[in-house]
């Protein structure tokens, strides 16, 4: 090995000072081409490709952070629209309650035929009852659909014979009733009374 390095240091001894000097940039300069033409793209690449991600990220950062912002406004206006949605939800239910009850204590006035078919059935009683003798007894119904709230459903045809006294209380029989029941006729003659009775019914 001293051997080899004596070698060297006669060879550079011969040698001129010039071209000693050019051997001794000559690796830093070979070092410089490598790293210019090899390590510096290499670097250079590297360094564009961290400012770019770095770039990217810093937008990513900022599109969520104004996401977010967005999500939080529209959660507060959602929060507020279920809000204002359920205080109508109970408005409206505390109205439904109210007109429910208003419908239940108005039940009487909606049109039953069963409870209508049995006054026709219990007139001939009725009429016995005022001591009024039934010479005719007909009815006509009125069932057919439509928009009014308030509509005729029966019609009854009742002739009768007897006192005229006693017809007065029978008429004040079917005039006292609560539901919808109106007096649309009365014709007498002699001891015969006609009486035409008109039931109404309302849409509940």
């Amino acid at each position: 090995m001293d051997r080899i390095l004596n070698q060297l240091d006669q060879f550079f001894n011969k040698q001129k000072e010039s071209e000693q000097k050019l051997m001794f940039f000559l690796p830093l300069l070979l070092f410089g081409f490598i790293s210019y033409y090899f390590v510096y793209p290499i670097s250079d690449q590297a360094l564009r490709h961290a400012l770019s991600t770095n770039k990217n990220l810093k937008l990513e950062i900022v599109n969520t952070k104004r996401n977010n912002t967005i999500l939080m406004s529209n959660n507060a206006q959602i929060k507020r629209t279920l809000k204002v949605a359920e205080e109508k939800l109970k408005q409206l239910r505390k109205s439904k309650e109210e007109i429910q009850k208003l419908v239940d204590r108005l039940s009487f006035l909606k049109f039953n035929l069963d409870k209508w078919g049995k006054l026709y059935n219990d007139i001939p009683s009725i009429a016995k009852k005022y001591h009024l003798t039934i010479l005719k007894l007909d009815n006509t119904l009125s069932l057919e659909p439509n928009n009014k709230l308030i509509q005729k459903n029966m019609d009854i045809l009742i002739n009768v014979s007897g006192r005229f006294v006693d017809f007065i209380k029978f008429i004040h029989y079917f005039e006292a009733k609560k539901e919808l029941v109106k007096i649309t006729s009365i014709k007498i003659e002699k001891n015969k009374m006609l009486l035409r009775i008109s039931i109404y019914g309302a849409k509940l």
